[in-house]
């Protein structure tokens, strides 16, 4: 990937983490990644950039205040609640997928297949932020993956839930789940 490529990224990412008033976290991704990180974890980086913004925000919680006692929403908060998880879905989406078309070698689909073949006892904060991106694992036969990039790493996510083998589903990424997570936290701050 050039420079230029994650330039572009870097751009991409950050227009749709702050397009939704929710979503408060910018990150900043030097051109020198590139050449760092190579093309190889791309997409792994991408998904841990992604996975920190979404922790530092509170994860997939959705919502701003809290409500006290048993009182139910109504008519207007009850509908720009809705909106604004339409918008923040739509803008992860979005990011998912900038970062699905420059990971050329699928080392983010295979980081988030190894994440989840690991026992979640032993997981980071970091690489559950990474799993909580897309939902809860699909068995295969149960439920149908949503289309887009969120589709994708939610069947890789489930590939390896299922105790799948994450090398030989995507053979192009070079690196292991733990090396892919080492290059991944060499570039969180």
């Amino acid at each position: 990937m050039t420079g230029l490529g994650w330039r572009r990224m870097k751009t991409q990412v950050e227009s749709s983490l702050t397009q939704t008033p929710s979503i408060m976290a910018t990150i900043t991704v030097g051109a020198g990644i590139a050449a760092a990180a190579g093309v190889a974890v791309a997409g792994a980086v991408g998904l841990g950039l992604l996975g920190l913004a979404a922790g530092s925000r509170g994860g997939r919680r959705r919502g701003g205040r809290r409500r006290q006692g048993n009182f139910r929403r109504f008519g207007r908060e009850a509908g720009e609640e809705v909106r604004q998880q339409q918008e923040e879905q739509e803008a992860l989406e979005r990011t998912l997928e900038l970062i699905r078309v420059e990971d050329v070698t699928g080392c983010g689909l295979r980081l988030m297949c190894e994440l989840a073949a690991t026992p979640s006892e032993t997981l980071l904060q970091e690489q559950m932020a990474i799993l909580n991106l897309v939902g809860p694992s699909v068995r295969p036969g149960e439920g149908l993956l949503p289309p887009g990039a969120t589709g994708d790493y939610l069947a890789a996510k489930s590939l390896g839930a299922a105790g799948g083998d994450c090398g030989l589903a995507f053979p192009e990424c070079p690196l292991g789940g733990t090396q892919l997570m080492d290059q991944v936290m060499a570039y969180l701050p």
